[in-house]
């Protein structure tokens, strides 16, 4: 797998930079959706092959230690689904990745003389929301535990 070094910076200075982060986010969910995605085909293929060559190999009285390697290919896919887990991973970087590409088209649809402090500001809302709500279901997806309580404003 090639990795891309990401200017993490290059949305600054640019004339619309609100827009631009729109558009570097949704190069990174495009690209995890379709990582994810790879991975969990790669996953859940494997995962079928092994367990089918397993019961091929027990049924024509394959060596044993030829049995237990297919078989141990099988276990590998399986806990590589249950341990990254990504399909989900491929579900969540989808929508996350729809509902900024709504927000940008939206953005988009104005005139650029109507594209002012309170239309990029909804941008950046649209934005944060989607970075929130994907790091929300990432966590919960991963832990597997309850979101932590937030801190009380009573004083």
């Amino acid at each position: 797998m090639r990795r891309r070094a990401v200017d993490d910076r290059s949305w600054e200075t640019d004339p619309d930079p609100v827009l631009a982060l729109a558009r570097r986010d949704l190069a990174f969910y495009g690209r995890t959706r379709d990582s994810a995605r790879r991975v969990h085909y790669v996953t859940e293929l494997g995962a079928i092959a092994a367990t089918s060559a397993t019961v091929v190999a027990a049924g024509l009285h394959a060596p044993a230690w030829l049995t237990a390697l297919i078989a141990g290919g099988a276990v590998f896919f399986t806990g590589v689904r249950q341990l990254f887990g990504p399909g989900a991973r491929w579900v969540l970087a989808a929508r996350s990745r729809e509902t900024l590409r709504r927000a940008v088209d939206r953005y988009l649809l104005l005139p650029p003389a109507a594209r002012d402090a309170v239309a990029r500001a909804a941008l950046q809302t649209a934005i944060e929301e989607v970075g929130t709500d994907e790091l929300r279901e990432w966590t919960r997806t991963q832990g597997r535990r309850p979101d932590p309580a937030l801190p009380s404003t009573d004083t």
